[in-house]
């Protein structure tokens, strides 16, 4: 076979010759996943906890599920909102500021839904990316069409003037985001992604599928080669479902090389059905670029994160069962002399919890021989304690090790020393999401190019009735912009002027976002305490300094809801502005008449300075002459307190006849 057919375009332009090429590429692409996903496996059967006969006794502490759900709740913490905005904030583009508005109700109306499957499909492929290193969903285009009947038109004596007839009409359009199982997926073996020639997807279909998909021609003669229990996979219950009805393993295969989509089954004679490219998108793919695990440029297979830590994983569950084994032979055996049989009774009593009395023949005897010490002896134990001691030690340190090498150390658990201080805090939390921020990125990049992809196909397959209905614009306040809003969204220059991204997906730092706010705010303040007095005096800057505020605030999250209010500050100002500006220009004034002016306005502010310095003399002395005064006040009191005290000791001094003893001093 290699030697007959060496390159694509061997085999023959046909439905046989398609299916021959389709066994030779699927075989290879098995063959290059085959290690991989018995490796995806252990890692799901070792998140899960499910052992085996081998390893049923062992002890395991279940840090990789406890690694795996933080990730989870790190990388994804939930849904995101879409976030359409115009790619260049111009202030005049109000057609691409309306188009980005639709488009944003559009998605954002899809993903609050029910039965929408954006969210729970980004869920699956987290859970896929952590475990066994690949992640992927697909972007699917559904219509449902009906018949309408058009009856014929007559004229008022009967006479036809249009003939009635019947026509298909489109009832129901949807884009339906669906979760790809890890498993579920081939593609042609490459380095890196740019090089992928083809990707496949596995569907399971019934005979009655596959008689309404591709007809009861080739729809009875598929052979339904999947197996009826264990290998039919579903998110959380990998190899675990037991399906009692037969089904046929069809791969939908995109053809990159020549844009076209191929329906194949392994066992048939024929390809089922190949079509030109359905959707027609501009990259092809229905799909973003997957998330890989651990890739090189070397190999495209992904790596689980779970292998790269196995060994610690695993010494961390050794030494655990150890401890156990251990802990269970720490107990109390001891001998006792034979003799005292009564003794060995009570040590062997089920009733450990009453005290108990021994009757003991020969006392004096027992004493001598060191009484119960003396008649017993126990197994020491010392030794097994301190091994156990030294095992828990080493663990620690494995676990130390292990957190070292996931990057789910102390900071990414939020746990702090109870003396630690909140600045200490704050920089364990901003250098700790540096270890999964790469991660956080590929999964946004992930969620992002999904909602673009589904834009995509519903700016190239729906009806302009079905946009303007379902995203309301009937009572929007720019119905005259939205025909134009909605020919730039169905254009295919439109992703030059609208960028479409999902919000923050990763878990809401809500301290975070109020200290951006609150910063924004205090910065708008003085913002507009400085720009106002420019603004009065050059009036033609309002324009820009608008512009500035529009710059600014368009990298705060969530201001895009107000940048239509701004475009309508910019215009209008910039409308006043030329409206000045077309106003016939007053003739120069006197130089001389300035010069008075001036003068005047000088001599104005030295008569202000005179005064006001006047008036700080002024105020300056009553407060000298007023602090004087009091001063002056509590020294006469003072005077006043000790003559009175003088006049009493002398009348005193004369009272006893002492005068002439005593002096003034002596008081």
């Amino acid at each position: 076979m290699a030697a007959e057919f060496e390159t694509r375009e061997d085999y023959e332009d046909s439905p046989a010759g398609w299916q021959q090429r389709w066994n030779a590429e699927l075989a290879a692409a098995k063959k290059e996943v085959e290690k991989w996903h018995k490796e995806g496996e252990e890692v799901v059967q070792r998140f899960r906890d499910e052992r085996t006969k081998d390893n049923s006794a062992d002890t395991r502490w279940t840090l990789f599920t406890a690694n795996v759900t933080t990730l989870a709740a790190m990388v994804y913490g939930k849904t995101p909102r879409s976030e359409v905005d115009r790619r260049f904030a111009d202030a005049q583009d109000d057609v691409a500021r309306v188009a980005a508005e639709l488009w944003r109700r559009l998605l954002n109306t899809d993903i609050e839904r029910e039965d929408d499957t954006y969210a729970e499909a980004l869920q699956y492929a987290r859970m896929d990316r952590l475990l066994a290193g690949l992640a992927n969903c697909r972007c699917r285009y559904v219509a449902e069409f009906e018949t309408r009947t058009v009856e014929a038109r007559l004229d008022a004596n009967g006479q036809v003037l249009a003939e009635g007839f019947t026509e298909e009409v489109k009832a129901y359009e949807d884009v339906e985001v669906d979760y790809v199982h890890w498993k579920d997926q081939l593609w042609s073996p490459a380095r890196v992604f740019h090089e992928v020639r083809w990707w496949a997807f596995k569907v399971l279909m019934s005979r009655e599928q596959l008689i309404a998909r591709f007809g009861e021609d080739i729809g009875k003669k598929v052979p339904l080669n999947a197996k009826k229990s264990g290998k039919r996979n579903r998110p959380g219950l990998e190899d675990a479902i037991e399906d009692p009805w037969q089904r046929a393993e069809v791969w939908e295969i995109w053809c990159k090389e020549n844009r076209k989509v191929y329906w194949y089954v392994e066992g048939h004679d024929e390809i089922l059905d190949c079509k030109d490219d359905p959707l027609g998108l501009t990259r092809f793919w229905p799909f973003p670029k997957p998330i890989f695990a651990n890739v090189a440029n070397s190999t495209l297979v992904p790596r689980p994160d779970y292998k790269l830590a196995k060994d610690l994983y695993n010494e961390v569950d050794d030494i655990s069962t150890r401890i156990k084994i251990l802990q269970d032979s720490v107990r109390v055996v001891g001998a006792y002399d034979a003799a005292n049989g009564a003794l060995g009774n009570a040590l062997n009593s089920t009733h450990s919890m009453v005290p108990q009395f021994v009757p003991v023949d020969n006392w004096a005897m027992f004493g001598e021989k060191g009484g119960i010490r003396g008649a017993i002896d126990f197994v020491p134990i010392e030794q097994v304690v301190v091994a156990m001691d030294k095992l828990r030690e080493m663990r620690q340190e494995l676990v130390q090790a292990l957190y070292q090498v996931t990057g789910m150390g102390d900071v990414m658990r939020g746990q702090q020393m109870a003396n630690g201080t909140p600045g200490e805090a704050q920089l364990k939390a901003r250098y700790g999401s540096v270890r999964v921020q790469a991660l956080q990125d590929e999964f946004a990049r992930f969620a992002s190019d999904l909602l673009r992809i589904k834009a995509e196909i519903i700016a190239k397959h729906f009806d302009a009735r079905t946009i303007y209905e379902r995203s309301n614009a009937q009572y929007g306040y720019d119905q005259a912009v939205v025909p134009q809003a909605i020919e730039l969204m169905k254009s295919r220059f439109n992703e030059y002027r609208i960028e479409v991204k999902p919000e923050a997906i990763s878990l809401t730092d809500y301290a975070q976002l109020k200290a951006e706010r609150t910063e924004f705010l205090g910065a708008l303040s003085g913002f507009l305490t400085a720009a106002g007095p420019l603004a009065q005096q050059m009036p033609g800057s309002l324009p820009f300094l608008l512009q500035m505020l529009q710059w600014t605030m368009g990298g705060l999250r969530g201001a895009s809801t107000i940048e239509g209010v701004l475009d309508q500050a910019i215009q209008q100002a910039q409308k006043q502005w030329e409206a000045m500006q077309a106003q016939p220009q007053q003739s120069a004034p006197d130089p001389k008449l300035q010069q008075m002016q001036l003068k005047a306005q000088l001599d104005a502010q030295k008569s202000q300075a005179d005064i006001q310095k006047t008036q700080a003399k002024l105020q300056a002395d009553l407060q000298r002459i007023a602090a004087e005064t009091q001063a002056k006040d509590i020294q006469e009191q003072s005077q006043a307190r000790w003559n009175v005290q003088e006049a009493a000791a002398k009348k005193r001094i004369n009272q006893t006849g002492m005068g002439p003893l005593i002096g003034p001093g002596s008081i």
